[in-house]
């Protein structure tokens, strides 16, 4: 992939505002403008809202993806920032990104400050609430990160891809609130319920923390896994049709 310099003269004259190019810019512009004189270029063009980085955009120093084309063809690209002083390189990547949930956990640290500093709790009931952390961490620990349908709701993403918050099924609150009848008494258990309501909803201390990954499936890879795909729905279908 390469940039579109419009010109060397046009670069030297017409930068965008604010923008100053050095010599080194200036010459790599010259050279690029020489060794393809006379080449057939393509533009392509950024898909809105296609881009995404596993780190925030404050980040100057970070790999990001996003998908460009035009009428014929789609690719991926991804763009490298590797030091403050270098500009950002572009190159066309075979394949196509997938974003996947690594790992689910709870937000611990904060949950107990936020135990400590909780009005509606006697000083006895915020030390029997390990129990309560340690039921929700283990009733989390049973969840699938790749099999999420109809155990969380609302999300909550932050400004880089690689971690979210989510909230709790109502059924898995129930569950957790279930189990904590073993170790709380009644009154003391409508006060959890009480804390559980206040601070359920993504990025409160009872969300989950959702640790999420950028990979890139080579085309080859990708198309490997079509054919398994496709092999393993005829192999049903047949087995279906025996059946019957």
């Amino acid at each position: 992939m390469i940039p579109n310099y419009q010109g060397y003269e046009l670069t030297r004259t017409e930068s965008l505002p604010g923008v100053e190019w050095s010599e080194a810019d200036l010459a790599s512009a010259k050279e690029f403008l020489r060794t393809h004189l006379g080449h057939p270029l393509e533009e392509i063009l950024v898909e809105e809202d296609s881009c995404v980085s596993e780190r925030p955009p404050h980040e100057p120093l970070r790999i990001s993806y996003c998908y460009a084309g035009n009428a014929g063809e789609r690719v991926l690209v991804r763009r490298t920032k590797s030091a403050l002083d270098q500009p950002a390189s572009y190159e066309i990547v075979p394949g196509r990104m997938e974003i996947s949930n690594v790992s689910l956990k709870i937000q611990e640290n904060d949950l107990r400050r936020q135990i400590v500093f909780e009005k509606g709790f006697s000083p006895s009931l915020k030390e029997r609430m390990e129990k309560f952390i340690q039921v929700f961490r283990d009733e989390i620990g049973r969840i699938s990160p790749n099999k999420l349908e109809g155990e969380i709701g609302e999300i909550y993403e932050e400004e880089g891809l690689s971690l979210a918050y989510a909230g709790l099924s109502n059924s898995r609150w129930e569950r957790i609130l279930n189990r904590c009848r073993l170790y709380f008494e009644k009154a003391d258990l409508e006060a959890v319920r009480r804390f559980v309501e206040d601070n359920r909803n993504p990025p409160d201390v009872l969300s989950i923390q959702i640790e999420r990954r950028i990979s890139v499936i080579p085309l080859a890879v990708e198309g490997l896994q079509d054919k398994e795909e496709t092999e393993e729905e005829t192999k049903t279908s047949s087995i279906a049709i025996f059946k019957k």
